[in-house]
């Protein structure tokens, strides 16, 4: 095929799959187009998750007469002058593609009126073409209304999620920009339900209210500020008490824009070490004020990304900002030493056993829910040390009891390092086990044989707890409804995005993981985080042995640490955890003596 110029129509169709990869993507640009517009209010509504029509109606400074069809047309922008200004950007926007990029593939309808003006107008177009402009009157700002998104690119359009996922993908860049901007009152409707409604006005803490919920609102630190920094960081990030099993909930604004730089994250992450246990992030809304010309903010085709000149001053402030808030304000943590495993107050489990409230299950005949387990151990997860009179144990019967597996030699524990290393003689040598790795491989390969055999073990809670799903949870929670009742899930619908939760994995009851509701919704950020759908199952199965096995810092007795080994070598494969890290390490007889001068 000859070299040629593309077609104007066909340049324009992909150019704008540079921008507009998703109605998320239409979100997006609208929304910072109202937000450089200098509005106080903006309404965002959405029918079929976006896929039908997305309508941005805001009450900012609205198109003077006249420049509406500039708007629409390539490379038009009143946000920057000179080439100059291309190395301090102080705006949102400024590529001149989104509006276009928007109109070259969808039906378009734009209204404005600026506010010094008594009419507005209305442009319309579709796929590109322009069909229509009229004075009208309107509101003082700017409505967009987009449908018919992608007909013109059929293949684009099947890639498509389902309405549910894309309304997760939107909930989520409305609630990034209202926490942004907490002075700016949002709503996000999707076909006439209210999804998200910020105050506004500037009150972060309610805006965290109405983006997560109250009681991760009163858990929140404020930041101490220093005006007078070249490198300012205020906001607000979480004490002890709330944290979350990924990084999702880390927002990071620069200079007004919300970003996303590995870096930066780690920086808040390393401030909590020490803080929370392993594998839990913080929540935090961080405002970073950095010199316009040390950040580069087109280093990224969708502005997501940016770039330092001084990155390492900016991670050194902030990890020192949000360390000096956590040490003045965050309670200190403490290691019980009494009987644990029991359930927060008010989630009691019932000391008798009980069907299932929901009835028979398709996934096994009847669910047993198992009875609070009495062991008189110290172990974060009691069931390391669950003995024969244990009910969970006793349940099980011979064919689901775990054969015993020659891959690892006869162990003698003789005692524990640093409160996360079992130590263990062998006949050739000492065993290093990592308490934490090695109990998860036991959870691990227990919960799969149970499943298999359709026999889950759920503890039923003396009282039901209201789950409020985060958009992005509530579609996968139907849709993976079964895989989370055969690990021992007990729930039911209880109104728009909520669950109300009956019981949990008999596991997470002995560990005492908190309180049950948080334990649902860790599960969902770990599984729901960056992986394939396929491996859905397998990634749930990791998630319940992670959040059920002993932690590294727990005290652990000589007869727990040999109960913990007999189990582990009952597994089929002892020598990894189910990600893959090693259980433990082998130091030879002959290596000791080499070290010690003994050969």
């Amino acid at each position: 095929m000859p070299i040629r110029i593309l077609s104007e129509a066909l340049a324009s169709r992909i150019a704008a799959g540079e921008v507009i990869e998703r109605p998320a993507s239409v979100v997006k640009e609208l929304v910072e187009n109202a937000l450089d517009a200098g509005s106080t209010r903006i309404d965002v509504e959405l029918r079929h998750g976006g896929i039908r029509s997305i309508r941005v109606v805001d009450n900012g400074r609205g198109i003077p007469a006249g420049e509406l069809v500039v708007a629409f047309e390539r490379f038009a922008t009143s946000k920057i002058g000179e080439s100059s200004d291309l190395l301090g950007i102080e705006t949102l926007g400024f590529r001149g593609e989104a509006l276009p990029s928007i109109a070259s593939v969808a039906h378009v309808e734009a209204v404005t009126r600026p506010h010094t003006e008594d009419q507005g107008e209305r442009h319309e177009l579709e796929f590109g073409k322009a069909l229509r402009l009229e004075a009208a009157g309107a509101p003082p700002g700017t409505s967009v209304l987009v449908t018919e998104l992608f007909r013109n690119v059929p293949a684009r359009l099947k890639f498509l999620g389902s309405p549910g996922a894309e309304l997760g993908r939107i909930h989520q860049i409305v609630a990034t920009y209202a926490l942004a901007y907490p002075g700016v009152a949002f709503r996000l409707m999707s076909d006439g339900k209210a999804k998200l409604a910020t105050p506004g006005g500037g009150d972060l803490s309610g805006t965290m209210a109405a983006v997560y919920n109250r009681r991760i609102a009163d858990a929140m630190l404020a930041l101490p500020e220093d005006e007078d920094a070249a490198f300012a960081v205020s906001g607000q990030t979480s004490d002890t008490t709330a944290s979350r099993g990924n990084r999702n909930y880390i927002t990071l604004v620069v200079n007004g824009r919300p970003v996303q730089s590995r870096r930066l994250t780690f920086a808040v992450e390393q401030a909590y070490h020490g803080f929370l246990a392993e594998r839990r992030f913080p929540i935090a809304v961080l405002y970073l004020t950095v010199p316009y010309h040390d950040v580069d903010v087109n280093a990224h085709p969708a502005k997501s990304e940016v770039r330092f000149l001084r990155e390492d001053i900016l991670f050194a402030q902030v990890q020192r900002v949000v360390r000096a808030a956590l040490l003045q304000k965050s309670p200190v943590p403490t290691i019980s030493t009494g009987r644990v495993g029991r359930p927060a107050q008010g989630t009691a489990f019932p000391a008798t056993e009980q069907r299932s409230p929901l009835g028979a299950n398709p996934l096994w005949p009847e669910a047993r829910l198992a009875p609070q387990a009495h062991a008189d151990l110290a172990v974060a997860a009691a069931d390391v040390s669950a003995s024969a009179t244990d009910p969970a144990d006793a349940a099980l019967t011979t064919e689901d009891r775990p054969t015993p597996r020659s891959t690892l030699p006869v162990l003698r524990v003789i005692g524990q390092a640093r409160e996360t290393y079992i130590l263990a003689e062998g006949p050739d040598g000492v065993y290093l086990i990592d308490q934490h790795a090695a109990h998860e491989r036991v959870l691990y390969e227990e919960i799969r044989a149970r499943i298999r055999n359709r026999t889950p073990e759920a503890q039923s809670l003396l009282a039901p707890e209201t789950v409020e799903l985060p958009p992005e949870h509530a579609e996968t929670v139907w849709q993976q409804q079964e895989a989370l009742i055969a690990t021992g899930f007990v729930f039911e619908p209880f109104g728009e995005d909520a669950v109300l939760l009956r019981a949990v994995p008999s596991t997470f009851a002995r560990a005492g993981t908190g309180a049950p509701g948080e334990a649902l919704l860790w599960i969902l950020d770990d599984i729901t985080e960056g992986s394939r759908a396929d491996a859905w199952d397998e990634r749930l199965l990791h998630s319940l042995a992670c959040h059920g096995a002993v932690r590294a810092g727990r005290s652990m007795t000589i007869e727990e640490s040999r109960e913990l080994v007999r189990r582990l070598e009952q597994t089929e494969q002892p020598h990894t955890c189910p990600h893959g890290r090693p259980t433990m390490i082998h130091l030879s007889e002959g290596a000791l003596a080499r070290e010690f001068k003994r050969t």
